[in-house]
């Protein structure tokens, strides 16, 4: 099997269930090296608990999750840290810190980690500069705007260096820039061999720089590549409004109405 051929996560007949509600059932979907993926689907569908559950903070009702091959259930926290990472919706600071020392964080899981290690100051200051923060190392954390601070989470992540990146809504309290800013850098990451999945409001942002799609429907889900998945019916039945594609090719953009 070549190193693209390797499915890094994979989902079996899966079923969640929050609070009592069912929100996915029998879902199976496969991540491979080198994919980029975004989950789309309207808002309460199971995007969030979806990756939430990937990450191994969301216990399962039923199926199973495998990472690398291996139960997730199976693997410690440690394990999971250093194949793994998560990105959530919202970032919450409790003291003052410096950003360098946020992102520097992420190094725990290599051995590093809030030190004096060279490697990992390099490392650091490497993932400040591909998220166009490296301007703002030595700010107060508790200074930053929305934006900023989930910018400084991504790089966070990108100190890690997992192998499967999760991210719940990344664009979130980006400006335009800054959100193609990252979807560009988690459409490199994919071709640098990693596996990405990321839940995404905007369909255009997707459409453009995913590899695939995993549309999730009440009643009904759609994934493969992008070009396959995004066509207006199946957008249309998921999100409950009519689109139609204006332009060809990654320059297109969908365009939505009621009724």
């Amino acid at each position: 099997m070549s190193a693209a051929d390797r499915i890094v996560f994979e989902v079996r007949r899966l079923d969640l269930h929050v609070s009592g509600r069912a929100l996915l059932e029998g879902l199976d979907w496969q991540i491979r090296a080198g994919e980029f993926w975004c989950v789309l689907g309207r808002n309460g569908i199971g995007k969030s608990s979806l990756l939430h559950a990937a990450a191994g903070l969301l216990r399962p009702h039923g199926g199973a999750l495998l990472l690398d091959g291996e139960a997730l259930a199976s693997l410690s926290p440690a394990q999971m840290a250093v194949r793994r990472g998560l990105l959530l919706q919202h970032q919450h600071d409790a003291f003052s810190m410096p950003v360098l020392d946020a992102v520097i964080a992420g190094r725990f899981v290599r051995g590093g980690g809030w030190s004096e290690e060279a490697e990992d100051r390099r490392a650091a200051l490497a993932a400040l500069d591909r998220v166009g923060l490296a301007s703002l190392a030595g700010a107060d954390i508790l200074r930053l705007s929305g934006g900023e601070r989930q910018r400084v989470a991504v790089a966070t992540l990108l100190a890690q260096d997992p192998g499967l990146y999760l991210l719940d809504e990344p664009t979130s309290h980006q400006d335009i820039a800054a959100q193609l800013h990252l979807m560009q850098l988690l459409r490199e990451l994919a071709a640098q061999g990693k596996a990405v999945a990321a839940s995404c409001h905007d369909i255009n942002l997707a459409q453009r720089f995913a590899t695939h799609i995993l549309l999730l429907g009440d009643d009904r889900r759609w994934s493969g590549p992008t070009t396959a998945v995004m066509q207006a019916e199946p957008l249309g039945a998921a999100f409950g409004c009519r689109f139609h594609r204006v332009g060809e090719g990654t320059s297109a953009v969908f365009v939505s109405e009621l009724g």
